[in-house]
């Protein structure tokens, strides 16, 4: 796994481009870096992605949804007796990374398999900034 300089992270999502791209997002004043989940066959998925709040104001991550899963909780760990969070807190700022056996979203219940190479669509509940839809990519790890 590289390592990610915080301070690159920060200002890589501050100059991310206004409109949404293949791997990188802008709603208001958060800022979303190239999301990926790893690829698996049954059971629950894992979904990262960088995100940092370029506002004066704190927000949070609140929901997520998508039509691969059921559910999608926002988790701390990789630790099924953990309890879900939540919100995943934005101040601003300050950039919320993501890992496998970190904080990330999971995807409860998936209809089917996440498979290398397949994209699919999922919509962020953020709690001052609203909704917002982001494409990710089934990878072994992250493509950036």
């Amino acid at each position: 796994m590289k390592f990610i300089n915080r301070r690159k992270l920060t200002l890589a999502l501050i100059i991310l481009p206004t409109s949404a791209h293949a791997h990188s997002y802008k709603h208001g004043t958060i800022a979303i870096g190239h999301a990926w989940a790893l690829p698996v066959q049954y059971g629950d998925g894992q979904l990262f992605f960088p995100m940092v709040n370029n506002g004066k104001e704190r927000d949070e991550l609140v929901a997520a949804r998508s039509s691969v899963c059921t559910l999608i909780e926002l988790r701390r760990n990789n630790r099924y007796d953990d309890p879900p969070l939540p919100s995943m807190i934005l101040e601003p700022g300050k950039p919320v990374a993501m890992r496998p056996t970190g904080r990330h979203l999971r995807l409860v219940g998936l209809s089917g398999p996440l498979v290398l190479g397949n994209r699919f669509s999922l919509v962020l509940d953020f709690l001052n900034a609203g909704e917002m839809e982001i494409e990710a990519y089934v990878e072994a790890m992250s493509g950036d």
